[in-house]
């Protein structure tokens, strides 16, 4: 826990927290863990299944990557959980309106964000742009950002990170 405390910067107590189902940390802060155990981020959650070189989820299938929301209150479903060691990592993420947490994500690699419903207030770096439903932005997930809902009601995307 010390090791995966100095690599990642958290401390061992948000670390036991994470371990313990204490604290659900948002996918940032999972892609950070991973790399510090020189694993893959989909470690976490998936189940292997050899010899197969495709992977279908189903719908009902999905699984909650952070069970109750994490501090923004995102909610993420992994979408290719059985997938083992993979290039990207795709989500559904539901985003709720308006968050009060107004902290940003950075992490190393890039990203797709493709609203699926709702409007959605998008912070990157230093600009604020207003997605709306079936728009996509593509970028350097190392410059802060974060999304956040609208409508007054929550808002989905698919997210799919690309760590490098």
């Amino acid at each position: 826990m010390e090791t995966v405390a100095n690599r990642t910067g958290f401390t061992k107590s948000y670390i036991s927290m994470i371990e313990s189902g204490k604290k659900s940390p948002p996918i940032a802060t999972l892609i950070k863990i991973a790399k510090a155990l020189d694993v893959d981020v989909a470690a976490f959650f998936e189940q292997k299944r050899p010899g197969d070189r495709f992977h279908l989820v189903r719908r009902e299938k999905r699984e909650a990557v952070v069970r109750d929301g994490t501090q923004f209150g995102y909610q993420y479903e992994a979408i290719a959980s059985t997938q083992g060691r993979k290039k990207m990592e795709p989500f559904v993420i539901t985003l709720p309106p308006e968050s009060e947490e107004k902290g940003l994500f950075d992490h190393e690699g890039e990203e797709l964000f493709y609203v699926l419903e709702g409007d959605v207030r998008f912070y990157y770096g230093e600009k604020t742009l207003l997605l709306k439903e079936g728009d996509c932005i593509y970028f350097d997930s190392s410059v802060p950002h974060r999304g956040e809902g609208t409508t007054g009601k929550k808002s989905r995307a698919l997210v799919v990170v690309s760590p490098s």
